[in-house]
């Protein structure tokens, strides 16, 4: 039962936003309590002003001015190292904030990046950049000096209850134009953000796919309809900023009225010496003080809808693919494969491309996993490295389940190359090496065991070329055979290849046929997905796939004349196009 309870909360999912806010609520504190001295140390400037007024100019002391300036100068010298401790402090919050929700972010955003649907990787980073942002900025600051302006109306009060009343009066109308602001402005801004991601989004795609854009005559078509996104965008922001920029003039005019009232019945009160001139002053002073907060919020609500909105589209990421505590460290893997009665489900499909599967793959074997396109060859090969998530059923590496793995941990001990080969911007050898700390020697030892040494070689600056973004671009066998030495790199236990030989030319499909001899030789699992029969020659068994279910499992030969035997075709010609 102990046991049991444990393992249901080593399982119980961890929610990073509350970590991350958990992360800034000291600083968050500290600089509440920093705001409340600030606030006090702005009482000096309404003194210093009733102290001139009512005392010095009445008995003309030179030395009570100056004492009473060097006072308030002091005060002020206070004043301005509370304000730059409250902005460090904020800064470090915001820094805490994202430093905690960074990686939980990252895992959370290549989860959903698997979703067509899903996809809002930008977005999302501008999102925790927006939360970063006002927490450090003035926005928080603003908050932290609002509970302040009740008590400044009512130092009004009794300095004069008609003071207190236009005060009172002025801080309702200015709050009352921030709740305003809260009803017209928030759609606006969200459909302004949404309009805005929707276009750099499009944008992001058409250059992405810029070959085709240029080789099929699309510039005109794609910069139109981009054109078309960005310009709603862009009316969407413009009438959002008027909208906000005209409460934001209504409540300076509301602010500089209250004070002006404020002065005028100082003035009248004073006439009637009800108060004194420096209570006038003071008076007008304070409620300067008061009312520059809600002002401020008016001013600053579009930033505060923005994040709102930024925190909302972030919990509802972390909701739909919640952070689990980290699994018990599992040893390396030696590569035994169970798949028992798997069901996949494609992201963003409503039918499984696979059900119902169930084979065996013990260390050392290799398998090849052929059948027609659309068969779930590929799908089974992204769920045995982890990419894809099971709808049914259980994967099993060494007998552990792959919810219990560390899916980083493991994936050094796997070699995984897609059917589309992407690289990073950077060398070869950056690449090779998964964007670790380059070992020159697994590296060499990498490209070597893939056939790629030499092509490598062949390159303007060999392992040292730069490709990617801004760099060389390498041809789809090119870009294959640096995947496949990828995927060798620190001489992974278990190794899945999805369609590795379908840009390779006849020397590339020998070095790949090779590689896999030298696998099976090292003890090395090999998993590889193929429609080419030349490679059925270098595994040990057949996995035959048919409409998302295993046909037949055996070993090579047996597998091969049954299927010979009339039963069906699944293994496929040269000529077959590519598998799913």
């Amino acid at each position: 039962m102990a046991q049991a309870m444990d393992e249901a909360r080593s399982q119980k999912p961890i929610d990073p936003l509350k970590v991350a806010i958990r992360a800034c609520l000291p600083g968050t504190f500290a600089a509440v309590i920093i705001s409340m001295f600030i606030n006090a140390t702005m009482l000096a400037m309404p003194i210093y002003s009733m102290q001139i007024y009512d005392r010095v100019l009445a008995s003309r002391n030179e030395t009570t001015l100056l004492l009473l300036t060097l006072i308030v100068l002091i005060f002020l010298v206070l004043y301005g190292i509370l304000e730059y401790a409250r902005s460090g402090v904020l800064v470090r919050s915001s820094v805490a904030f994202e430093r905690v929700l960074r990686r939980p972010l990252f895992d959370a955003m290549m989860r959903a990046e698997l979703d067509p649907e899903r996809r809002q990787g930008q977005q999302l980073i501008r999102d925790a950049e927006a939360i970063r942002d006002s927490l450090a900025s003035g926005t928080v600051a603003i908050i932290c000096d609002l509970p302040w302006t009740p008590l400044f109306v009512l130092l009004c009060y009794f300095m004069h209850p008609v003071l207190g009343m236009i005060a009172l009066v002025g801080a309702v109308v200015l709050f009352a134009l921030a709740v305003l602001t809260e009803i017209l402005t928030k759609r606006g801004v969200d459909q302004s953000s949404r309009l805005s991601n929707d276009a750099s989004t499009f944008a992001a795609s058409a250059l992405r796919n810029g070959e085709v854009v240029r080789g099929l005559g699309m510039g005109d078509t794609v910069l139109e309809r981009w054109s078309g996104q960005q310009s709603a965008a862009v009316a969407a922001n413009v009438a959002s900023a008027e909208l906000t920029a005209a409460l934001v003039a209504m409540s300076k005019f509301a602010r500089i009225a209250v004070q002006t009232g404020v002065l005028a019945a100082g003035a009248w009160l004073a006439i009637e010496k009800q108060i004194s001139p420096g209570a006038m002053m003071a008076a007008s002073i304070i409620i300067g003080r008061a009312l520059a907060p809600v002002e401020q919020i008016v001013g600053q609500w579009k930033r505060i809808v923005g994040c709102r909105s930024a925190y909302r589209r972030l919990r509802h990421l972390m909701n739909e693919f919640p952070q689990k505590a980290a699994p018990v460290s599992l040893p390396v893997p030696q590569g035994q494969i169970e798949v028992e009665n798997v069901a996949i489900v494609p992201p963003a499909a409503a039918k499984p491309s696979v059900r119902g599967v169930s084979f065996s793959v013990q260390p050392g074997e290799s398998v090849a996993i052929v059948g027609s396109s659309g068969s779930g060859k590929s799908s089974l090969a992204r769920a045995l490295a982890g990419v894809w998530e099971l709808r049914a059923g259980e994967i099993r590496i060494d007998g552990a389940a792959l919810n219990q793995w560390d899916r980083n941990k493991l994936g050094k001990s796997v070699g995984y190359l897609p059917q589309d080969v992407e690289l990073f911007a950077g060398t070869v050898a950056d690449n090779i090496a998964r964007l670790a700390d380059v070992d020159s020697r697994a590296v060499v030892a990498a490209a070597k065991a893939a056939g790629a040494h030499d092509v490598i070689l062949r390159l303007p600056q060999g392992y040292d070329t730069p490709i990617g973004e801004g760099g060389l671009a390498l041809s789809g066998g090119m870009r294959q055979r640096v995947g496949l030495a990828r995927a060798l790199y620190g001489d992974p236990r278990l190794i899945v290849l999805d369609e590795p030989n379908s840009n390779l030319d006849e020397e590339g499909e020998r070095a790949l046929g090779q590689a896999i001899a030298a696998m099976k030789e090292a003890g090395r699992t090999v998993v590889v997905v193929t429609h080419r029969p030349q490679l059925l020659a270098y595994v040990d068994k057949v996995l035959v796939m048919s409409f998302g279910t295993a046909l037949a499992f055996g070993d090579r030969d047996d597998v091969i004349a049954r299927m010979r035997g009339n039963k069906v075709a699944a293994v496929q010609s040269p000529r077959t196009s590519s598998a799913a």
